[in-house]
């Protein structure tokens, strides 16, 4: 520690190394030996980041699993003694087995079926049902459906080559996005495995969170901390935990009704609602072919039950988004789905929490104002 008074205080002021540098650097005349010594700490900072940039994300999402899974790691601590390296492992476990379990599952079935449906068409045998009248009825795009759907039914071999640009176009595309799919499932399995090791070691960590805010906003550091925390588990439990609720509800519906591959379509499900994009992209056709095979009082049970699915979102999401957080819902609505659109599906969290922490420091902001006032 070193006693120096640097302007900002006419007291005298102890400064850990950091600030013991800015108060040489301003109080001294900027020589050669202090350019060399803020060059290197600048250049330290960036070869750090450089290093780091790779893994950031992965570093985000494990750091927002922990923070979500933190209450529920805690719990399953205390129940197994305290032993926080063996519950980290069973919570790894656990987690990756709900993860890879459901596409391992559908996997083979959606393989197989695949397989099948390029069997047929290289054969020719696959059967497309006779196109339906009512279709021709829908408005804008019936007589264009009815057409192709007509022309699929008659002579599907004709149809694919008219349009073999778009089906390469198409592939491509799927090709792609499936790469891309299987790279951000490797890399949610790594940050898994980081969570873990950070819940493992739990107090150390939630101590250097402490330390970092504290040394941010010293006068308010728990209030924050326990504000992004909240805002976290919160966006959690809103996106994640209606996801896999929906994602379930639609599985067992596809699954009772009859429909082939319904483990895939539910995992695909659960893709769509994680991303923000409504199931109904996959619950609707589904819902058309019922209808087109199947009797009429299963297709409308079906529908009955596919339909308050399709809205669950609407009603549950704005209940536990804001649950637990002293922030209005529309604040921590408009920073996940901002943050969402500009940053990606991080941008969920990290955008929820900016804005409601932003929205907190303008409230104390205001009520400093009142209080001078007063």
């Amino acid at each position: 520690m070193c006693s120096v008074s640097c302007g900002r205080s006419q007291a005298t002021v102890n400064y850990p190394t950091l600030d013991l540098l800015w108060c040489t650097m301003t109080t001294d005349k900027l020589t050669a030996d202090n350019i060399i010594r803020f060059g290197l700490i600048a250049l330290i900072v960036i070869w750090s980041i450089m290093i780091i940039a790779p893994f950031i994300s992965v570093l985000l999402w494990a750091i927002i699993i922990a923070v979500s899974a933190y209450p529920a790691f805690i719990w399953l601590d205390g129940k197994m003694g305290g032993r926080s390296g063996w519950a980290a492992t069973v919570f790894v476990l656990l987690l990756l087995v709900l993860i890879i379990g459901p596409i391992a599952g559908s996997m083979p079935e959606f393989a197989d079926s695949i397989r099948s449906l390029a069997g047929q068409i290289h054969s020719g045998s696959l059967a497309i049902p006779e196109a339906s009248e009512k279709v021709r009825q829908w408005p804008v795009i019936g007589e264009q459906l009815y057409t192709v759907w007509k022309e699929a039914s008659t002579n599907l071999a004709e149809l694919l080559v008219k349009f073999q640009p778009q089906l390469r176009d198409a592939s491509i595309s799927v090709l792609g996005s499936i790469a891309a799919a299987g790279i951000a499932i490797l890399q949610f399995v790594i940050a898994v495995i980081i969570a873990g090791v950070i819940l493992a070691h739990h107090e150390r960590a939630r101590s250097l969170a402490n330390q970092l805010v504290h040394r941010v906003v010293p006068e308010a550091h728990d209030r924050f901390v326990a504000l992004t925390e909240n805002t976290v588990r919160g966006v959690t439990m809103g996106v994640v935990g209606v996801a896999i609720v929906q994602s379930i509800l639609a599985g067992i519906g596809f699954a009772v009704i009859g429909i082939p591959g319904a483990a895939f379509w539910a995992f695909v499900c659960l893709v769509l609602a994680v991303l923000q994009i409504s199931i109904a992209l996959v619950v609707v056709p589904i819902v058309i072919y019922v209808f087109s095979n199947f009797e009429l009082l299963p297709a409308l049970l079906f529908l009955a039950w596919s339909l308050p699915v399709v809205a669950l979102d609407n009603v549950l999401k704005p209940l536990l988004m804001g649950r637990g957080v002293d922030a209005p819902m529309l604040v921590i609505f408009i920073g996940a789905i901002g943050g969402f659109i500009s940053f990606g599906f991080l941008g969920l969290f990290f955008g929820a929490v900016v804005l409601v922490i932003a929205y907190d420091l303008l409230i104390l902001w205001l009520d400093e104002e009142k209080a001078v006032e007063s």
